[in-house]
Formats: structure tokens, C-alpha cells, sequence
């Protein structure tokens, strides 16, 4: 009895010694594996050994946390990708094989190399730079594109009043890049930026610190007409209310005109009061110069239209009715390049310095795409003017370049027009064009 007992066990033990064992034997003859680096891994590209005992492969590794990471792949397929990494580093991997019983064979070993994942490189070609009222962010990204990137600003905590870092936008990284400019309410001469990449299982892989970013903090810069001059291309009618000095008088919607198209009881009658800006004709390519009387970093200059409004322009015989000939849309600039100058207001002296430019496609077939497009939304027209008053004034930025270079003088050149949307005619042979209101903003001290 006892030599049965002791024969049992041995039985016992040299079963569980098996089971432990490999119990699928294969041999590998057919087996081709080649890694590529990628960003954030490698891509295994494999072909399986034609056995019909083999049903699957499992890949074996520790991702850059050391989790164990287990993938299988098949014959429906020639290639896997192995993730996981932040930085490039030699990782080992182990494969078997696996039959329709789910039994394993032993492991090949192999090794492979990757490349600095997206949230890793993300810092290498990052650019951390000044921008109007905040700063601005550039960056790249590499082919294989995952993780999510979260910005801040050292600031005040609005709860607790204190200094904190302030979170203003977390995205995922994109394929190629962006660049994103953020504008920050809190008034500081400098901003010291954190920008911290973690990837999508939301552990941490990178985070860098940009102190001392200027805010280029901006004001309205007070202009008149005395400041403006466009050498006498500027239409000056007192019937039609046209001139310089509409230009600066700070109504930004087109209220008096709205007035007086609501006197007019004559509906074959056209409105001729207009309050604004006309130039012309062929003002195309002509110079316009604005003296800021001191050396001033510009911002960007703000261009005016007329609010949407049923007011009729003029008709035949009356103020600027060879002007309008029907239509506003298109004597609104939409191509416009400013200039500036430290020392000389002549549009031809040497010292001209090329800052920014608006440039819209002048026919472009999504109305959305130009900048006044609203104007002639004639539906949302107000009935009267507390609901003028009410709605957004239009108006495009021409941005200028953040930087300490000041100027005295700007110069501006309008070189071309919207295309009219209601026919095919052009209203504008002439090259007449319109501003309602203009004003320049500038670096504040």
C-alpha cells in the first residue's frame, strides 16, 4: 500500500512537471520576422511558417513603463505594430507559436529598435514664441502621431488667488503640426509658458518650461484725420456725407446712414447719405499714410464695414450714384498690404519695411471665406436702431508681426476688391473702394 501511495505521487509530479513544460513542438523553417523603427515603436513585418499546426504567433514585451505586453498576430496578416515606447531604445521581444488548442511553443528571442514617440518628439522642433496679448505655439509631429499635449501659463489663480499654473487648452497631437496662438485675459508683461506631453494611457512623458515669453500686450492707438493721408483720393461730398473724417469719428455700424435710409418715403429713391469712406476713382495701388506721431510697435490695423441694412444705395442722378451703381460689397477691400517706416511719411523714400497683408480670395465661393460677408445678410437687417446698436460691428485684423521694431509711419496700399455676388457685371470698372472706419493698435508701453 505504501510503495502505491509513493508510486501515485511520482505519477502525479511528473504530470505537473509536464505541464509545465512546452507541449507544442514546431520547428520554424518558413519564419520571417523584420523590425522597423517607427515613432513610439517598431513595426514587425513577419511571414509565419507554412504548418498547418500553427494557428497564431504571440509577441512578448515590456512597454517603457515595464508592463508586460502581450500581441498575437496570424496568417491573415504581415505585420503588427509594437507601441508603447516614448524614446528610441533597443527593446527585447519573445515569440511563440500557438495551435488550435491554445497550446504554446517555446520562445524565439529577438530584439528591435524604436524612435522617439510623438509626445517625445513633439519638443524637438516645439517653438514657444511672442504673439498679440499671449503667445504662440508651433510644432511638428512625426508619421506615427498619438498623446495629447496640455499647455499652461504661470498665473493667478482665480479661486485661490494665488499664483498657480493655469491650464489654457489640452489636444491631441496632430499628423504634421499646428500652430495655435493663445490669448490670455490676464495682463502680464511677460508669461512664463509649461507645455507637458503625456501619451493616451495618461502617463506623463515630457514637460519643459519657456520663461520669460513677452505678452506684447496691445491698446487702441488714438488716430484722427489729421494722422491720415492718401494723397486726395478720397471722395469729399457734403450731400453724400463721404470724407477723411468718417474715417476716425468712432461709429462703427453705419448708424447714420441707417437713420437716413428710414426718412426716405420714396421707395425709387436710394439713400444718399453714407457717413463713410469712399476712394476712387483707380485708388488701386494707391499709397496711404498713417502718422502715428511717435515711434509705436504696431499691432495690426482694424477695417470697418457697414452692418447688414435695407437702405438702398443711389440712384441715377443723385450723390455717388456713378460710385455705388448698386453695390457696396464690392468696393470693400479685400486684398491690402501695410508697410512701415521709421523716419519718412513719402510713400516713395527708401526705409519701407513690408509688415503683413490681407489677402482674400476676391471671388471666392464660400461666402464665409471673406471678411464681410455679413454686410449683406440683409435677413438679420435691424428694424431700428437700438437693434443696430445691438449687433457685432464688422471688421477684419491686418496682424502684424510681434516684435520690438517701432515705426512712425504705416503705409497702406489697397489692391483689389470683392467681387459682386448679386450679378456678373462688374460695378467696380473703376477701382473705387470703401472703408467705414479704420483704426491702429499698437504694442502697449
Amino acid at each position: 500500500m505504501r510503495n502505491t501511495i509513493l508510486l501515485l505521487l511520482l505519477i502525479f509530479s511528473f504530470s505537473a512537471c509536464n505541464d509545465d513544460d512546452t507541449v507544442f513542438e514546431t520547428g520554424t523553417e518558413g519564419l520571417e520576422v523584420k523590425f522597423t523603427p517607427v515613432a513610439g515603436g517598431a513595426m514587425m513585418h513577419y511571414t509565419l511558417p507554412n504548418n498547418r499546426d500553427i494557428f497564431a504567433m504571440n509577441v512578448r514585451y515590456k512597454d517603457w513603463q515595464g508592463n508586460n505586453v502581450l500581441k498575437t498576430c496570424g496568417y491573415s496578416g504581415d505585420s503588427l505594430l509594437l507601441d508603447g515606447f516614448t524614446r528610441g531604445q533597443e527593446v527585447a521581444v519573445n515569440l511563440s507559436f500557438v495551435n488550435h488548442r491554445n497550446e504554446e511553443s517555446a520562445s524565439l528571442e529577438y530584439s528591435f529598435e524604436t524612435l522617439d514617440s510623438a509626445p517625445w518628439a513633439f519638443f524637438d522642433d516645439l517653438e514657444v514664441s511672442s504673439s498679440w496679448n499671449g503667445f504662440q505655439v508651433i510644432y511638428k509631429s512625426p508619421t506615427v502621431v498619438t498623446g495629447m499635449a496640455h499647455i499652461f501659463y504661470l498665473g493667478i489663480n482665480p479661486v485661490t488667488q494665488k499664483e498657480d499654473t493655469i491650464l489654457v487648452n489640452s489636444f491631441p497631437l496632430l499628423q504634421g503640426g499646428d500652430t495655435l496662438n493663445f490669448i490670455l485675459q490676464q495682463e502680464n508683461l511677460k508669461n512664463t509658458v509649461i507645455v507637458r506631453t503625456e501619451d493616451f494611457k495618461g502617463y506623463r512623458v515630457r514637460q519643459e518650461i519657456f520663461p520669460d515669453v513677452d505678452a506684447f500686450r496691445s491698446e487702441k492707438w488714438p488716430m484722427t484725420a489729421a494722422d491720415f493721408n492718401d494723397f486726395g483720393i478720397s471722395i469729399e461730398d457734403v450731400k453724400a456725407k463721404t470724407g477723411v473724417q468718417y474715417l476716425f469719428d468712432g461709429e462703427l455700424r453705419g448708424e447714420e446712414r441707417f437713420i437716413a435710409s428710414t426718412a426716405v418715403t420714396d421707395t425709387r429713391s436710394g439713400t444718399e447719405v453714407c457717413a463713410t469712406y469712399v476712394a476712387g476713382p483707380y485708388a488701386f495701388g494707391k499709397p496711404i499714410i498713417l502718422d502715428l506721431r511717435e515711434q509705436k510697435t504696431p499691432a495690426w490695423v482694424r477695417m470697418y464695414c457697414f452692418c447688414p441694412m435695407t437702405a438702398r444705395f443711389t440712384a441715377a442722378n443723385q450723390a455717388l450714384s456713378n460710385v455705388w451703381k448698386g453695390s457696396y460689397e464690392d468696393k470693400l477691400p479685400c486684398n491690402v498690404t501695410v508697410y512701415g517706416n521709421k523716419e519718412s511719411s513719402d510713400p516713395n523714400a527708401d526705409g519701407w519695411e513690408y509688415l503683413g497683408r490681407l489677402a482674400q480670395d476676391p471671388s471666392a465661393e464660400v461666402q464665409r471665406e471673406w471678411w464681410a460677408y455679413r454686410t449683406t445678410q440683409l435677413e438679420s437687417a435691424p428694424s431700428d436702431v437700438n437693434e443696430l446698436a445691438k449687433q457685432d460691428p464688422i471688421y477684419v485684423d491686418i496682424q502684424l508681426p510681434p516684435h520690438n521694431k517701432t515705426y512712425r509711419y504705416l503705409k497702406l496700399v489697397v489692391n483689389d476688391t470683392f467681387d459682386t455676388r448679386t450679378s456678373n457685371v462688374n460695378t467696380n470698372e473703376q477701382d473705387h473702394f470703401t472703408l467705414h472706419e479704420l483704426e491702429v493698435y499698437v504694442k502697449k508701453n
